[in-house]
């Protein structure tokens, strides 16, 4: 089983929380990221220009460490049958092209927000609390 880890969990591992950091290294093979988490933990660096210096180091030594899925176009085709599915919303957009992501590519995403994938038919979740 291979894992793709949404935006909530990359945070705490980027963070360095213990507790996370033991239970992802505890995983039988190496998590991935999606390109859209990228985006979100690129962001998320310069949401406080006084932690964007270490946060930028510690996205870097994570970006070296867990591959980075891209978002192609049969993900588009997934992320639109989740909306034709679940219904639009504009909150969920990343999420449901996070889990896009996962169902293309067989993956089980793991999250510690069960509640932002619930609607979500077929998608292989792991929830984890933190």
């Amino acid at each position: 089983m291979t894992f793709l880890l949404d935006t909530c969990v990359a945070i705490d591992l980027r963070d360095d929380r213990n507790d996370m950091v033991t239970k992802i290294t505890a995983l039988p093979v190496r998590p991935k990221i999606s390109a859209i988490t990228r985006v979100e933990l690129e962001g998320g660096v310069y949401v406080d220009p006084e932690f964007a210096v270490s946060r930028r180091r510690a996205l870097d030594v994570l970006l070296r460490r867990l591959p980075v899925v891209d978002f192609s176009t049969s993900m588009a085709t997934v992320y639109g049958r989740i909306v034709s599915q679940a219904g639009f919303s504009r909150r969920k957009i990343i999420d449901r092209m996070i889990a896009a992501t996962a169902m293309v590519n067989d993956l089980t995403l793991i999250t510690t927000n069960g509640s932002d994938f619930a609607d979500i038919e077929g998608l292989k979740l792991e929830i984890w609390h933190s």
